[in-house]
C-alpha cells in the first residue's frame, strides 16, 4: 500500500465555518517514491469571512482570494476524486487527524460529497505529529526536539524539520505543497530512527491495530500529549462504535468503584476522571506493556496494575453504572440550529440521498435547485444544495429564492448577533487588535486585508446592511 500525503491551508480554524483555500497532495509508493504531486487553490466562497490571522500566516492576499480558476465546490470535487483514485493508501499529514481530516469531512458534507470518503474507502489515517509525540515519549534520543527558552518542546512542523536537517524555510512554511514534502521527509526520518515505535503507530492507523492491542483486556499503555499512562481496556463506548473506554491505572481505582451514577457522570464531565476514550479510528498512541513500560514515569510492578484492572472487572455493579454514565455524558448538549454544525447530529446520510447527491453534482445548474427539492430527503443536504446553487449560480433561482439567499448572505456577513462564525465586523475588530502588535513588515498586508473587508461591507449598500438586523437569525437559503 502506498501513501497519500496532504495538507490544507484554510480561511481559519473552525472546520464547520471555515473552508480550505489550498490543498496539496503528494502520492508515493510503498518505498516513498513520488508518483504524483498536485496543488489546488480555490476562490473564497461568498459567505465566508477569512480570519485576518490566517491570511497573514499563509501570505494569502485579498487578490488571491478571488483570482483562482476553481470554486470551493469544484476543488472539493477534485479532492474527493483524488482520494478515490488513490485507494487503498495511507492518508498522512501533520496534525491532520485533529484538523485537516475534520476540515475535509465538513467541506465534503457542505458540498454534498460523501463526508467520510477519506475514512471509508480503504485508507488508513496517520498523523506525523501524533507519531512524533509517540517517538519522543518512547525513544527520546531518536529525534531532536526544539525547545523554548523555558525548555518547553516546540512541535511546529518547520522548527522540527529544521532541527533535524530537513529543509523547510520560514518563507516556504504554510505553503501547502512545501509542508507536504517536509512532512514526507520527516515521516521517513522517523521510520529510519525509530522503526519499532513507528511500526506500531502505523498499525494503529487502522482500527484493527488498537483493537488488537486491547483484545485481551490486559493493561496497555496509552499516550497523551506528552505522557504515557497504564490503562485497563474496559467497555466499548455506548455513544461511539469506534471508541473503547479505558481506565487509568496510575492511581488505585477504588475511589471510583462505588460512586453513584450522578457522581460518576459529574466526574467524567469534569475532565478529571480516570475514565478515558480511545478512538480506534484516530491513530491513538497505544502500546503493549512490553513495548512501552520502560517509558512510564515511576511505574509500579505489572501485577499491581493487573490487580487494579481485576477489581474493576470483578465489581458487581461498576460496569453497568459506568455504561449508563457514558450514555448520558452528552445528554445535556443541545443540537446546533446551524446546518453547518449538523454533520454528526443528524445521522448518517442514507444510500438514497447519497445517490441523489451524486446525481445532483452532475446536473446543469439551472435544474439543481428543483432536483434537490424533489429528490433529496435529508433536510440538511437539501438546504446545503440550495445554498450551493445560490453561491455558484444565483441567476438560476426563482426571484423569491434569490431574495431569501441575499438576506441570508447579508446576515451571514454582517450580523452583530452572537454567532459561531467570523463576520465582517468581527474581522475588522480583529484587524484593529493586530495593528497594535503586528510586525512592521506585515503592516502593508494587514492594511490590505482591512481595506478589502471594508470594501466587502460597503458593497452591500448602507440600506441593505442596516436591514440585516431585521433578518431572522436562522434564515434558510
Amino acid at each position: 500500500m502506498g501513501y497519500l500525503f496532504y495538507d490544507l491551508e484554510s480561511t481559519g480554524l473552525s472546520p464547520c465555518f471555515d473552508v480550505p483555500l489550498q490543498a496539496a497532495f503528494v502520492q508515493t509508493d510503498a518505498e516513498h517514491r513520488i508518483q504524483r504531486e498536485l496543488t489546488l487553490r480555490c476562490r473564497l466562497p461568498t459567505h465566508i469571512v477569512p480570519s485576518p490571522d490566517a491570511l497573514l500566516v499563509t501570505g494569502v492576499t485579498p487578490a488571491m482570494l478571488d483570482d483562482q480558476p476553481l470554486s470551493h465546490l469544484e476543488m472539493m470535487g477534485q479532492v474527493a476524486r483524488l482520494m478515490a483514485d488513490c485507494k487503498p493508501a495511507m492518508l498522512i499529514g501533520y496534525n491532520t487527524i485533529r484538523f485537516d481530516d475534520e476540515m475535509v469531512r465538513q467541506s465534503f458534507f457542505q458540498t454534498l460529497l460523501p463526508p467520510y470518503a477519506g475514512a471509508m474507502t480503504g485508507h488508513g489515517r496517520a498523523d506525523v505529529l501524533t507519531m512524533l509525540r509517540a517517538v519522543i515519549m518512547l525513544e527520546p534520543d531518536a529525534v531532536v526536539v526544539p525547545r523554548t527558552p523555558e525548555g518547553k518542546p516546540v512541535l511546529k512542523l518547520g522548527e522540527v524539520c529544521r532541527s533535524n536537517g530537513i529543509s523547510l524555510s520560514l518563507d516556504a512554511a504554510h505553503d501547502a505543497l512545501a509542508d507536504v514534502l517536509a512532512t514526507r521527509d520527516l515521516f521517513r526520518l522517523l521510520l529510519d530512527r525509530a522503526p519499532a515505535t513507528m511500526a506500531t503507530m502505523l498499525a494503529n492507523a487502522k482500527k484493527s491495530g488498537p483493537s488488537g492491542l486491547m483484545a485481551d483486556d490486559n493493561p496497555v499503555i496509552l499516550g497523551g500529549i506528552s505522557r504515557l499512562v497504564p490503562v485497563a481496556p474496559f467497555i466499548g463506548s455506548p455513544t461511539n462504535p469506534n471508541a473503547r473506554t479505558v481506565i487509568d491505572l496510575s492511581e488505585d481505582p477504588a475511589g471510583i468503584l462505588n460512586l453513584k451514577g450522578p457522581e460518576l457522570l459529574a466526574l467524567i464531565r469534569s475532565g478529571r476522571s480516570a475514565v478515558r476514550q480511545v478512538k480506534t479510528n484516530a491513530q491513538p498512541i497505544l502500546f503493549s506493556w512490553g513495548q512501552a513500560a520502560h517509558a512510564l514515569t515511576e511505574p509500579l510492578p505489572l501485577e499491581v496494575y493487573r490487580d487494579r484492572a481485576r477489581a474493576l472487572w470483578d465489581h458487581p455493579t461498576f460496569t453497568r453504572r459506568l455504561a449508563l454514565a457514558l450514555e448520558d455524558r452528552y445528554a445535556d448538549r443541545e443540537p446546533s440550529s446551524w446546518v453547518d454544525e449538523q454533520l454528526y447530529s443528524g445521522g448518517f446520510v442514507s444510500n438514497a440521498d447519497a445517490a441523489a447527491c451524486e446525481r445532483w453534482q452532475q446536473l446543469p445548474w439551472d435544474v439543481r435547485a428543483g432536483f434537490a427539492a424533489q429528490h433529496i430527503q435529508d433536510t440538511r443536504l437539501r438546504s446545503l444544495a440550495i445554498r450551493q446553487v445560490f453561491l455558484n449560480a444565483p441567476e438560476t433561482l426563482s426571484p423569491d429564492a434569490w431574495r431569501r439567499g441575499q438576506e441570508w448572505l447579508r446576515h451571514r456577513l454582517t450580523t452583530t448577533d452572537e454567532v459561531p462564525w467570523l463576520t465582517i465586523p468581527k474581522a475588522l475588530a480583529r484587524c484593529e487588535e493586530l495593528a497594535a502588535t503586528v510586525e512592521p513588515a506585515s503592516r502593508p498586508a494587514l492594511n490590505a486585508i482591512r481595506a478589502w473587508l471594508v470594501e466587502r461591507r460597503e458593497a452591500l449598500g448602507p440600506d441593505e446592511a442596516a436591514s440585516v438586523e431585521r433578518v431572522p437569525a436562522a434564515v434558510p437559503v
